[in-house]
């Protein structure tokens, strides 16, 4: 089964596009990722898709706040 999960993280300070690019290419390095989307209306929040058998949203998560920056799981 390949069920697509998607989870909605949100950071305390946006992140600049320099940032941001940086954060998309280590999270998409994770097996399992499969998009990895700010939106431009509210940029604190990032849309995460990925499978579900393959990674946990904690672990999703535990990568983004590695790489130094305030954030939590919102859900969807």
């Amino acid at each position: 089964m390949n069920k697509l999960t998607d989870v909605m993280i949100h950071t305390k300070h946006s992140l600049d596009d320099d940032q941001f690019s940086e954060v998309a290419r280590k999270v998409k390095d994770i097996a399992g990722i499969e998009r990895f989307d700010r939106s431009s209306h509210r940029p604190n929040f990032i849309l995460v898709t990925y499978r579900a058998e393959k990674i946990r949203a904690l672990t999703i998560l535990n990568k983004f706040t590695s790489l130094g920056f305030n954030a939590s799981l919102v859900g969807i």
